[in-house]
């Protein structure tokens, strides 16, 4: 029905299209283009190199590399010459009695020193901890790389989450300068006779919720703010915006070709198997524990003074082979091959478990990035859809066919669409790394092709 009702003359209807025009277009600026035009201090590589240099699980992945190579060279020492010095001195009181040439009472002082070494010419056990602490490196390798792509997804999250914050508080605050304009304006056709009492409670209304969700939407953007000082070490206020122009599923789109790459590529999965084959190098080590050992041994001795002779001075070189050939010690080498061997049988279950946790992982990854490419496809339609009902209200309104409140909602249908296509395409980037990160194949260049979306 035709609302023939006289408007006031300072309150017209294209007034009303014209501010909700101004609304759609700053939005637009806002939220769907990048933001160029306002000050934004840090980039996603900027904040990752500063994450990188305070993580701690990246640090203590680092750390362990470096205890993994000390195990190294503590197992090669013990193939190694080692040669070492030595030098005594000493004051002596003697007395001999009932000696044939008669009894002798006297003092002296002696000394000696020399020097000395030994070779290992085999040592079974040593080759065997060589072997495991090689494989412990390349265990700690794996998990550098295991920690930096779990940085990569953490930072990356929180970086998108302070986006769509930042999204979410301009929506608001546009919106609760909309609808206070609408609440003046019904207000206005009430004092002039034209409008209703119910209109006014409506955008009170309006007007209430939109001053709620602005205060937790910028609630939200503390956290988001928080979480990124977390990881990077310094508050960050405003990051630089990502244009996302790849809102495709998985490439390949076949599962098996992504559990295979995972299967090969896992830093997580590479961690636990080189871990299994520490375990079995150690036990090896252990068992080998009851075999002969031979080192050769050589060096040069200084010993000056003896009973009867104590001011003669022996000097002499040496050298010769020595075995050691293990019988028994106290159950010792027993013990240390039971307990190698438990801890080979605990490895190869975490690899087991490791192994299931990375299958699902990849799984879900590919399940979520094909679901939000199809949301972003429908968000897509959606944001068609309102913004073809946002142009036939506002048509509506100009021939006096529709409100100001049904203008209202139209505008806010279409701020809302807007609003969630953009943050299902900041989504889809989220999910384009998690599965990137559960194949094992993400890498600080997929952060940067994301950094570099302008």
């Amino acid at each position: 029905m035709r609302n023939n009702t006289i408007i006031p003359k300072n309150i017209q209807p294209w007034g009303e299209r014209w501010l909700g025009f101004a609304f759609i277009t700053v939005f637009c600026c806002l939220s769907a283009l990048p933001h160029n035009a306002q000050a934004q201090d840090r980039d996603l590589l900027d904040l990752y190199k500063l994450a990188k240099v305070k993580d701690p699980l990246v640090s203590r992945a680092e750390a362990r590399l470096d205890s993994v190579k000390a195990d190294k060279d503590i197992a090669w020492a013990a193939l190694l010459p080692r040669i070492s010095a030595n030098g005594a001195v000493r004051q002596l009181w003697h007395k001999v009695e009932n000696y044939s040439a008669g009894d002798i009472d006297g003092e002296f002082t002696g000394y000696s020193y020399g020097m000395g070494g030994t070779l290992s010419f085999l040592n079974i056990p040593a080759y065997y901890q060589i072997s495991s602490a090689d494989k412990g490196i390349s265990s700690a390798d794996a998990g550098i790389q295991a920690a930096r792509q779990d940085l990569i997804v953490r930072l990356l999250d929180a970086y998108l989450r302070c986006l769509k914050a930042n999204a979410d508080e301009k929506l608001y605050k546009i919106e609760l300068n909309r609808v206070e304009k609408v609440q003046e304006q019904a207000q206005a056709f009430l004092t002039a006779g034209t409008g209703d009492i119910i209109a006014v409670y409506e955008a009170k209304a309006r007007l209430d919720s939109a001053a709620a969700d602005l205060v937790k939407t910028q609630g939200q953007l503390r956290l988001a703010q928080q979480n990124l000082a977390s990881l990077t070490g310094i508050m960050v206020d405003t990051v630089k915006d990502i244009d996302v122009v790849n809102t495709t599923g998985p490439e390949p789109a076949e599962l098996e070709w992504w559990i295979e790459t995972m299967q090969q590529r896992s830093p997580a999965l590479m961690q636990a198997r080189e871990d299994l084959l520490q375990a079995e190098q150690s036990s090896k080590a252990a068992r080998a524990g009851h075999y002969p050992t031979i080192q050769g041994n050589g060096g040069y001795t200084v010993d000056k003074g003896s009973t009867f002779l104590p001011k003669v001075e022996t000097q002499q070189w040496y050298t010769g082979i020595r075995i050691d050939v293990p019988i028994y010690s106290g159950g010792d080498t027993s013990a240390r091959t039971r307990r190698a061997l438990a801890g080979e049988s605990e490895r190869r279950a975490q690899l087991n478990d490791a192994e299931e946790k990375a299958i699902a992982r990849l799984k879900e990854a590919f399940l979520n990035l094909q679901y939000n490419s199809s949301l972003v496809d429908a968000y897509k339609r959606k944001h068609e859809s309102a913004e073809l009902q946002l142009k036939a209200v506002q048509r509506g309104r100009d021939i006096g066919t529709r409100t100001a409140i049904d203008l209202l909602n139209a505008e806010q249908g279409y701020a809302v669409s807007l609003r969630d296509l953009t943050s299902s395409r900041y989504d889809i980037i989220l999910k384009q790394i998690e599965l990137k990160a559960a194949a094992g194949i993400l890498s600080e260049a997929d952060l940067a092709a994301v950094n570099n979306q302008r």
